[in-house]
């Protein structure tokens, strides 16, 4: 049976190996490069389908790839809503380790605001959940992203959420001080406190 798409096969295969091409070019060889510029390729829509199987939309005239890994992830992160991008940039002051109720409590959201934006930032692979007990705890995925996101903010906004978060950790964890005394030396520091 002929749906009509046998014409059109060579021409997106063909689109393919440019793309792949022009990646692999781009990348020279760094894997996290790679994955980078295929999810952001996926987020602009200029390929379609799932992980291994993907297959191009646009021309590949149209494909722009920037010359480094963090200006990927910074152009990723600029895409995100403005209220996940906040709850990034807040954990990445945390630390690469967050654990849930220090975010909950510097998020700045209300409780079921924050579990979404968890939810669609796990699922665009900033962040991901390491454990569930005793606490909740999410870590980014990879240090370059956790970099990134926290050279984005200013330097006044960051020393406000580094201040916040040393109070903050001073009153859910009160008796237990001495576990936390390396953040707290951290965060005060960089709180200017």
């Amino acid at each position: 049976m002929n749906n009509g798409l046998g014409r059109w096969r060579p021409r997106l295969q063909g689109r393919a190996s440019l793309i792949r091409s022009l990646i692999h070019q781009a990348a020279k060889g760094n894997p996290f490069f790679l994955e980078e510029s295929v999810r952001t390729l996926v987020e602009q829509a200029m390929l379609d389908g799932a992980p291994g199987a993907y297959r191009p939309t646009y021309t590949p005239a149209a494909l722009q790839i920037p010359a480094t890994a963090q200006a990927i992830v910074a152009a990723r992160i600029d895409r995100l809503p403005p209220a996940d991008k906040r709850l990034l940039q807040a954990a990445s002051v945390i630390g690469k380790d967050v654990p849930l109720p220090l975010l909950e409590t510097i998020g700045e959201m209300p409780d079921s605001g924050l579990r979404e934006s968890l939810a669609r930032l796990q699922a665009a692979e900033f962040l991901y959940e390491t454990r569930l007990f005793p606490e909740a705890e999410y870590t980014f995925k990879h240090a370059l992203t956790h970099e990134v996101t926290y050279a984005s903010l200013l330097q006044e906004r960051r020393r406000g959420l580094h201040a916040h978060i040393m109070h903050t950790i001073e009153s859910l964890y009160g008796d237990r001080l001495a576990e936390y005394v390396e953040r707290l030396a951290h965060h005060a520091w960089h709180g200017a406190v």
